[in-house]
């Protein structure tokens, strides 16, 4: 089974020599340029948030990876020329000094982005709804899930596989079931939020913790984790890329040029291109914003690109 970790301690503390002083040092110089930032571990690696992801770091056997997004790559790529650097990853070698002056420019740029976004509170009724809260982690502590920080919030997992989540809302606390699709369900508790966006996932509610039927919810988490064992998981046929019509149609086809930088971008920028026209309602609006964007996609660039750098 590979190794997890619950806390950047515990991630920092299977390295020796250089690589664990390397680490400790990157960890010790985020928290004092940026104090307010939480420490986790996310996707496996140590990481720090502030509203989102500021920074995640990891260490390879010839090189310590640092994560801190794809704009801060194209933001910065004049002042990363010295160092290899893949999408939203830059490689620091071992046997060079780590450039502190370098990373203090990125995350603190990366934290005046973050500081201000707004994401969900997850726990904003956590105090309502605590003793069900701690039912709940009582339960799942007797299984073999393994805590993690995704999307916001605590997702439990079974060899990296998500299994199950739990959160208090505004009427009711739900028990989510990442494949509940799969469970045999004979009590009837399950239900589907959303169907047209959450197809494989199922819920348990409750109100109060005389809801709980513990030896029942053991049996669903048992059942859930056999599942993740077993590799069952929903496959969600994914809608064909958008293509172009019209106006852009027209263009692509008459400007041999456009068409080629337009089809050298990613599947992304390509979309975003294709809605921002389909999105005009009329067909002056159509050609002036087709003017706009002709520059930039002759220059490789991005409709949003603007505003990640």
């Amino acid at each position: 089974m590979t190794q997890t970790f619950s806390t950047i301690e515990e991630y920092i503390a299977t390295f020796e020599g250089d690589k664990k002083t390397i680490l400790q040092s990157i960890s010790d110089f985020v928290q004092k340029i940026v104090p307010e930032a939480k420490a986790i571990i996310n996707y496996k690696m140590p990481t720090y948030k502030l509203n989102g992801n500021l920074i995640h770091f990891a260490m390879f056997k010839n090189h310590v990876g640092i994560y801190p997004g794809d704009e801060m790559i194209v933001h910065f790529k004049e002042d990363l020329k010295a160092y290899k650097i893949t999408k939203g990853t830059i490689q620091l070698p071992l046997d060079q000094d780590i450039p502190f002056d370098l990373l203090e420019k990125i995350i603190l740029y990366k934290a005046e982005i973050l500081k201000d976004k707004e994401v969900p509170d997850w726990k904003k009724y956590h105090d309502q709804y605590a003793d069900i809260t701690e039912k709940l982690v009582e339960i799942v502590s007797k299984t073999d899930l393994v805590r993690e920080f995704k999307w916001g919030g605590d997702i439990y997992t079974y060899n990296g596989k998500n299994v199950l989540a739990f959160s208090g809302f505004k009427n009711h606390y739900s028990l989510w079931f990442h494949n509940g699709v799969f469970l045999e369900d004979k009590a009837k508790v399950l239900m589907s939020a959303n169907e047209e966006k959450t197809k494989g996932l199922r819920q348990w509610r409750f109100k109060t913790l005389a809801d709980l039927d513990e030896k029942l919810i053991e049996k669903y988490i048992k059942e859930a984790i056999q599942i993740a064992k077993d590799g069952k998981e929903l496959i969600i046929e994914k809608a064909p890329p958008k293509e172009p019509q019209g106006i852009l149609k027209y263009a692509l086809e008459e400007d041999q040029d456009f068409s080629l930088a337009f089809f050298a971008l990613t599947p992304g920028r390509r979309k975003d291109y294709i809605e921002y026209i389909d999105e005009a309602k009329q067909e002056k609006t159509k050609i002036t914003r087709l003017d706009k964007i002709k520059p930039l996609i002759l220059d490789g660039k991005g409709l949003n690109d603007k505003y990640k750098s």
